[in-house]
């Protein structure tokens, strides 16, 4: 089975490098590469990938902040020019750890032990997190850090996805359905224009339910999967 292998680096030399260096190694085929982490985003949920050659040093944010807000991360070696990061890289259970400036015996040592993992069905690549509380949330020109526990409720408007916080609201072009595959366990999609935070429940009706004083209907197909969420909370 062959790796597939996305590089996020600001440096047009560093993509290049590991370009070549990956051209040379049979079992990782390069599916996609990008300067800024945010411009990632959208091909690192389209794009299966299932190894990720990640830069600290980023513009925006940071390669583990980033690394840390992925809902379903995939395998990572990190590569940077500062050693001081180890020890937060290899919290996260990465694959490696790369130091600049990267050769290429290191380079490949680094993938032959991504691609033993993959090879074990009894030894997958280091587990990672289901579900990290930061969302890098990008609404027109600007990108806003966020929490999930922050947000109240999600509102369908068109193309877009309304965030709505007891402080404010943020408007990002997104779709629903996208958002159900990386919801925290503690969302529930309740309506076909509506997902809610059962931590900030307030009331439930039959046909509604409310979240800061706000009513917010519940489609009646559902219901039940709202009511079964809210049995397993209990539990």
């Amino acid at each position: 089975m062959i790796l597939r292998g996305y590089i996020i680096e600001d440096e047009i030399q560093a993509i290049a490098l590991l370009r070549n260096y990956l051209a040379r190694i049979p079992g990782i085929d390069l599916v996609g590469e990008a300067r800024d982490p945010l411009k990632a985003l959208p091909e690192l949920q389209n794009e299966a990938v299932d190894l990720l050659f990640l830069d600290i040093n980023l513009p925006n944010l940071s390669g583990l902040e980033f690394y840390k807000s992925l809902a379903r991360p995939p395998a990572v070696i990190f590569t940077t020019a500062y050693p001081e990061y180890a020890v937060e890289g290899f919290d996260l259970e990465a694959v490696d750890y790369l130091l600049k400036p990267i050769s290429f015996p290191r380079f490949l040592k680094a993938c032959n032990r991504a691609m033993r993992w993959q090879q074990q069905p009894q030894s997958p690549l280091p587990a990672k997190p289901i579900f990290a509380d930061i969302i890098y949330l990008k609404s027109g020109p600007v990108t806003y850090k966020l929490s999930w526990r922050d947000i109240l409720y999600l509102e369908k408007a068109e193309n877009y996805v309304v965030y709505h916080t007891l402080e404010k609201r943020y408007l990002s072009r997104q779709t629903m359905s996208d958002l159900e595959e990386v919801f925290p366990s503690y969302f529930c999609r309740v309506h076909k224009s509506f997902a809610v935070s059962l931590l900030h429940l307030e009331q439930v009706e039959r046909e509604f339910l409310k979240i800061n004083q706000k009513q917010i209907p519940i489609g009646r197909t559902y219901r039940q999967r709202l009511m079964d969420r809210l049995d397993q909370m209990a539990e």
